[in-house]
Order: C-alpha cells, then sequence, then structure tokens
C-alpha cells in the first residue's frame, strides 16, 4: 500500500520526482534532471484517497471542488515548468551573456507574441525586444533572430522603423562574428508581401552580417495561415542554432479569480462590469440608426448598409477609415453551450484586473462580452486542451493538425464544439477562461465622407455564410451573426480605426476598383468629391469599376451611383460587371479594366492613383489586366516590360494601394 501511495503521488504531479546536480554547470550541462517526466494520473485521484480532503467535501463541496481545481491547475503548471525547466537550459543569468539576440517590429502583436515565444525556447535567448528598444550597434558581432510583420502598403511596422533607418544609414560593416535571420510575416495577396523583411534582409547582407538560414514566410493567405510557414521555418532555424528543435510544452497563465459566495448578480451589475471591460479597449457604445438591406430581398447572399451616430459618442473620423466593431456572441446560444458543459450562466465570479474587470462579474456575461467562444479555434487551443486529457489516446487524436483540419472542413467547429467534443478534457474555470481568446475587433470600411457627414458613419457589410461539408449545415461567423441581427436603436461597441489606404486630394485623377461589399472605401472618396464639386470646388476625374454578381439583386447603392454619374458626369465614370447575369459568360471587373481607356489615362498618362478594395483573389488578375491595357494591344517584348514596369512603379511610389481579406 505504501507504494502504491507513492506511486500514486509521483503519477499524479503532487510528488514530482528531479534531481540537481550543481557540478553540471561547469561542463555546460543542466544541473537539472526531471526523473517524473510527466503526469499520468489527476492529482484529484491522489487526493481522494486522503481522509483530510474527503472531510473538506463532506462539510463544504463547493469550497472544495474550487480547491480541487486549483491544485490541479497548479500542479500542472509546475510540471510545465520543471519541463521547461530540464528541457531548455540558459547558461546564463543576463541578457548580456546571451548569444542570441531576438527582435520583432510587431504592428498588431502577433510577430511579438511569436518572438516571445521563440526567445523562451531558445536556450541561447534571454528574451525577446522591439527593434526600437535596440541600437544597431548592439547587434554587432551577435546572431540576431528578427520577427518582422508588414505594415500598411509593405512599410515596416512603427516599433521597427528606426531601427532599419540607422542600418541604412550605417558605413561600417559588421565584425565577422555577426550573423542572423528573419521570421517575416505577410500577406501574399499584396503587392509588397514581405517587403518590410526583406529590405531589413537586404540592409543586414549589405553591412557583411551573414545569413545562417533563410527567410522564412508566414503567409496569412495560406489555408493554415501564418501556421505552415512559421513550422517550416523552425524545423531549420533551431539547428542552424546548434539546437534540437524543443517540444512544444503549451504555457497557460490561468486568469486570477475566485468562485464568490453570491448566488446571483442583477443584469445591471454585469451590465457595468461588461462597460468596465469595454473601457480597458478604448471601445465606446453607439447607437444603430439605420439598418438597409442592399440587396433583394430572399437572396442568397445578405448586403447590409449599418448607419451608426458616432458623433454623440466624439468618435471623430477621417476620410478612409474603418470603424471596428467589438461582436457579442449570442445570449441563448452561450448559455446552451454553458448548460451542455455542466456550467451555469449565473455563477458569479470575482476577477482580480482581468479583462480589465477588478470585481464581481457573472460567467455568463463572460462568455457572451468577452471570449470568442463561437471563433475558429487553432493548434495551439488543443495542445493546451490535450494537456488536461489523461486518456493516452484522446490526447494523441487531439495533438494530431491533420485532426483538427478535418473538424474544420466537415463541421466547421468552434473553441465551444472541441469543449463538448473533448469533455473530459476538463480545465479548471480560470484556465479555460485564459485557454479560450477573446473577441477581436472586426474592422469595416467606412462608407460616408466626414465633410458631407460629421456625425454618423454608414457600414456596408456583406453576411458571410460558412458552409460545413460534412452535413451540410451552415454556420455564421460571431460578427456577421450579431450584425444580421441588429435594428434601429440598438447599440455596438466600436472603435474608429486609421484606414490602410493613404485617400487621395480632389485634384488626383483616381480609379478605384472594388467587387462586392469592397465598395465601401470606394463609396466615402466618391461622396467626399461630390460633397466637393457641390460646394463649388474643382476635382478630377474618378472612374469606378464595381463589380458583383447579379446586377438585378447585388448592384449596391445603384440609385445614388447612377445619380452622381447624371449629374456629376463631367469627372465621375461608373463600369459594372456582374458575373452570373449571363449564363456561361462569366465578366468580371478585371475584364473591363482591360479594355477601357480611362484607365489608362488616369493611371498611365496622368499618373493617378489607383484603389483596389475586395477579396483576395482580385489583386493577382487586376494587376495583369492593368499591363494589358497599358501595353495597349501591343504583344512585343520591350512593350510587355514596358507595361510591367510602369504598373510596378505605381505600387513603388505609393500610387497604389489596396484593401484585401
Amino acid at each position: 500500500d505504501m507504494f502504491d501511495e507513492c506511486r500514486l503521488a509521483v503519477d499524479s504531479g503532487y510528488w514530482p520526482l528531479y534531481r540537481y546536480n550543481p557540478e553540471l554547470v561547469a561542463e555546460g550541462k543542466n544541473p537539472f534532471i526531471l526523473d517524473s517526466k510527466r503526469m499520468r494520473r489527476d492529482v484529484t485521484s491522489f487526493l481522494q484517497r486522503e481522509g483530510r480532503f474527503l472531510n473538506l467535501e463532506k462539510i463544504n463541496p463547493q469550497i472544495a471542488e474550487e480547491l480541487h481545481q486549483q491544485m490541479n491547475l497548479d500542479v500542472k503548471q509546475r510540471m510545465e515548468q520543471m519541463q521547461k525547466r530540464a528541457a531548455d537550459y540558459k547558461s546564463f543569468s543576463s541578457q548580456d551573456e546571451a548569444s542570441v539576440k531576438v527582435l520583432f517590429a510587431s504592428e498588431t502583436g502577433t510577430a511579438e507574441g511569436l518572438a516571445r515565444e521563440f526567445a523562451d525556447a531558445c536556450q541561447f535567448s534571454y528574451g525577446a525586444d522591439a527593434m526600437a528598444d535596440i541600437n544597431v550597434e548592439d547587434i554587432n558581432g551577435t546572431t540576431t533572430i528578427f520577427f518582422v510583420s508588414t505594415a500598411g502598403q509593405g512599410v515596416m511596422p512603427r516599433n521597427g522603423r528606426e531601427f532599419l533607418q540607422q542600418l541604412n544609414a550605417r558605413e561600417e560593416y559588421f565584425t565577422e562574428n555577426t550573423s542572423f535571420s528573419i521570421m517575416a510575416l505577410g500577406d501574399s495577396s499584396y503587392y509588397f508581401f514581405l517587403k518590410a523583411a526583406r529590405d531589413l534582409e537586404k540592409a543586414m547582407l549589405k553591412l557583411g552580417a551573414k545569413c545562417i538560414y533563410p527567410l522564412g514566410e508566414g503567409d496569412d493567405s495560406c489555408a493554415e495561415g501564418l501556421t505552415e510557414g512559421l513550422h517550416q521555418w523552425q524545423e531549420g532555424i533551431f539547428p542552424a542554432l546548434g539546437l534540437k528543435k524543443p517540444e512544444e510544452v503549451p504555457h497557460i497563465t490561468p486568469v486570477d479569480l475566485m468562485f464568490s459566495r453570491r448566488v446571483v448578480l442583477s443584469e445591471m451589475e454585469d451590465i457595468h462590469a461588461i462597460a468596465k471591460y469595454h473601457e480597458s479597449i478604448g471601445t465606446k457604445e453607439v447607437q444603430v440608426s439605420g439598418v438597409e438591406h442592399l440587396s433583394e430581398e430572399g437572396h442568397n447572399r445578405d448586403f447590409i448598409a449599418f448607419t451608426l451616430q458616432t458623433g454623440s459618442k466624439d468618435l471623430k473620423y477621417e476620410l478612409g477609415d474603418s470603424l471596428e466593431i467589438f461582436p457579442k456572441n449570442d445570449e441563448v446560444d452561450v448559455e446552451n453551450f454553458l448548460h451542455e458543459y455542466s456550467m451555469d450562466e449565473r455563477t458569479v465570479i470575482r476577477l482580480s484586473h482581468a479583462f480589465g474587470v477588478h470585481g464581481e462579474i457573472s460567467i455568463g456575461a463572460v462568455f457572451t462580452n468577452v471570449l470568442d467562444i463561437f471563433g475558429k479555434p487553432n493548434m495551439s487551443f488543443l495542445q493546451k486542451l490535450a494537456t488536461f486529457e489523461d486518456d493516452a489516446e484522446k490526447r494523441k487524436v487531439m495533438l494530431d493538425p491533420a485532426n483538427l483540419r478535418q473538424l474544420r472542413l466537415d463541421k466547421c467547429v468552434t473553441y465551444a464544439d472541441l469543449l463538448l467534443l473533448y469533455k473530459s478534457a476538463r480545465p479548471p474555470l480560470a484556465a479555460l477562461l485564459a485557454m479560450i481568446p477573446i473577441i477581436k475587433g472586426r474592422a469595416y470600411s467606412i462608407t460616408t465622407a466626414p465633410s458631407s457627414s460629421p456625425d454618423s458613419v454608414e457600414l456596408c457589410v456583406l453576411i458571410n455564410i460558412y458552409w460545413c461539408k460534412g452535413d451540410g449545415s451552415m454556420r455564421y461567423g460571431t460578427a456577421c451573426n450579431m450584425l444580421r441581427k441588429l435594428k434601429a436603436g440598438d447599440t455596438v461597441f466600436c472603435r474608429i480605426k486609421s484606414g490602410s489606404m493613404e485617400p487621395p486630394k480632389h485634384d488626383q485623377p483616381v480609379c478605384c476598383v472594388g467587387i462586392g461589399s469592397g465598395i465601401a472605401p470606394h463609396m466615402a472618396l466618391i461622396r467626399d468629391r461630390v460633397f466637393a464639386a457641390t460646394n463649388g470646388l474643382a476635382v478630377e476625374p474618378l472612374s469606378l469599376y464595381f463589380g458583383n454578381r447579379f446586377s438585378n439583386r447585388e448592384f449596391l447603392y445603384k440609385s445614388e451611383l447612377e445619380q452622381i454619374a447624371t449629374e456629376h458626369g463631367d469627372w465621375f465614370t461608373l463600369h459594372t460587371a456582374f458575373s452570373r447575369d449571363v449564363i456561361g459568360k462569366k465578366i468580371y471587373v478585371q475584364d473591363l479594366v482591360a479594355v477601357n481607356e480611362d484607365v489608362r489615362e488616369i493611371l498611365l498618362e496622368r499618373a493617378g492613383l489607383l484603389y483596389v478594395c475586395g477579396n483576395r483573389n482580385l489583386p493577382g488578375p487586376l494587376r495583369n489586366s492593368i499591363i494589358e491595357i497599358f501595353a495597349n494591344g501591343r504583344t512585343d517584348d520591350k512593350s510587355q516590360a514596358e507595361a510591367i514596369s510602369a504598373m510596378e512603379e505605381m505600387f513603388i511610389h505609393g500610387r497604389a494601394q489596396q484593401e484585401v481579406w
């Protein structure tokens, strides 16, 4: 019995076995050796054999359950830390002693997060820093690993620009032992794919630094997103550093919470708590004053124009900006999930500065307003969830990326679906709230112009539908599921986001190309010019190329655009292409661009501006059409080369901008 008791204590992680030999430090080896390398049982299985814990369950079962959950989490985290310490030995105590520097240039935080994860896993690195916090001379004589995203139309993120400028201004070569590698993040549908990272690579090579491993390409357009390129790069960068690629041990930092003794909160108390959350992320609650369906009633693609009264909340915007809406989950869907997951939405917890809340809030309010429980899950979530699964076979399935890919394809699974599918992997609430990502804002281009509509904004949104191939069922995304139900008088939380495209001046000729809801930013430019022209200002020509599927069902803003074409025909030209109007003959906007003279006149002869907005399938064919119209029917090599060069010049000099998804 004593032997079994000891073995159970070790297997459950309650009593980990490890050794520490300081003499190994002198040999450059890890002095920490973990003998009990993983947990084979839940720690609760050990606690239930102890009389003191059994008595607590009888006296106060709720507190006992809370303490069991917390201890499970604590023991698992301790094991993770020990596993990491045993695997990732770092034989230095300060940043100066580290032989590898990890730097990042990040616009949204993705590159920063990846850099910090890499620095934690790399035994030769002390940590990760923003490029803005480092002088160029600091990397001289070292190995530096860069994580670089792309901002706007191919520029370096703000926290990397000064560093790149210093590199380009430097004349002295780096010392012979200076080396580097770059993990680049971007979207291949943009013309300047990974340009910021390539500019950095070029500058480093010019100064004599050695590239120890080719530039990694994380492409957001890939089916697996950035993950595919990242994993390929990781397979090579660790050996290039003389290291074995570490095993991925997911880390969970639990949300600081306690269960309240209160049975239920009032609705106003939850509203107040959620207001604190939105205050922490800088959003404001704005009223919807208008909802207009732009497509034909009953059509299977629903384009909706939403008008929001932003002026009352002092949400000032500029031409070309977007409105970032923070959706919430459907309350009924949340309640159904929580009940199926054996949780009560009325349960009250006390948060300690988590999600901007310091105080009491119901679980239902957190899952409805904060957590993206019905979002598309990633592999990292399943890796974390698998740490709570005791069954080895189930855990193996959960950790197989092919399994998640198939579930996405067949069932369009969400985080909620995975939690219910693998219900035996039961994280404590504090861990669960940390594992599910928070709801991110969805940015929608504003169709109005501040010159003519300073106190309200209009959005043009296509309600996206996802079809599950396995059973043919239909699903909405989190944002669209909320937006499709909005009516005048409802409110949404939102904030203004700077647009990625620099708007034109009135004295610049413009060619706009948009498909579907991609007409949104173009409407803002058109409405701004209409206001200017109506008030006696001179404006240069603007040609709009708009495409969709059916003219009678999806000709968005038809009346307004046709009226503008009639009243302002001296500067506005409208071209439309509807791909499904004629059976067997699909015509797209790029087909019109390839044959209309105003494109060549505006973009080539008058050095005007090009604005493109639509899905990722548009930019490539459109660039080919621009080359075709620039060549003006000439097919000889010289003419083609000149046309390609002229098209590229537009992007290089910022005369061509795009916004795609």
